[in-house]
């Protein structure tokens, strides 16, 4: 992706930044931070092994009372890793700028005596995300365990649907939960020129902080 396509995204966001009563009443934003557990299946190992980082920037619109849609802007660290001390060893990091775009439930109201502080304690959602692979960085062995001989054929790009969870403790912090996973291959073999013999498809979870403004 190229560097103006990620500054047009970030104007996207922060577009949504609220400016005035009324608009804050509409619009929110925040800021993101957190970790992300993976795995490839079609590697040598089973399990979300591969631990990276996340961050990035959330605008929110809200829909009517219990209801909002968000667009997220994220720097995403993926890929996969063998089982802690079993061998094959390998290691592979995918990094990406992911673009989610989540509808939004609210409930348990948490009263505080007045309207403009109120806040929902728990929010779930879904949606769909597009991400663009920016790179990668392979710190495996030397043999053909994990993913490596296929790194050069990758799918840049990257569509998966999501399920999320969050927990709000007061009215700006929340602590969410997120399920990804890929709806198209990130490899597939068969190619003229590829040299991996498995499909490779992508899911992961994400454990962020959510800070909201």
């Amino acid at each position: 992706m190229r560097i103006n396509t990620i500054a047009a995204l970030l104007l996207l966001v922060s577009g949504l930044l609220p400016f005035g009563s009324a608009a804050q009443q509409r619009f929110k934003a925040g800021l993101i931070a957190g970790v992300t557990a993976s795995q490839i299946d079609g590697d040598a190992s089973a399990g979300y092994h591969k631990v990276g980082l996340q961050a990035g920037l959330r605008g929110v619109t809200v829909l009517k009372e219990k209801q909002e849609v968000s667009v997220e802007i994220l720097y995403t660290q993926r890929g996969c890793r063998n089982e802690a001390k079993t061998p094959p060893f390998f290691k592979t990091t995918l990094n990406y700028i992911e673009v989610p775009v989540q509808w939004h439930y609210n409930d348990w109201l948490v009263d505080q005596g007045d309207d403009a502080d109120n806040y929902y304690r728990v929010q779930i959602g879904a949606g769909l995300a597009f991400a663009r692979l920016l790179g990668y960085k392979d710190d495996s062995d030397g043999s053909i365990a994990g993913i490596t001989p296929a790194l050069p054929d990758l799918n840049r790009n990257s569509f998966s649907f999501l399920i999320s969870a969050t927990l709000f403790a007061n009215k700006y912090l929340g602590f969410n939960f997120r399920y990804n996973r890929a709806l198209n291959k990130l490899y597939k073999p068969g190619k003229p020129g590829t040299n991996y013999a498995y499909s490779l498809n992508e899911h992961f979870l994400s454990f962020q902080a959510l800070v909201m403004f």
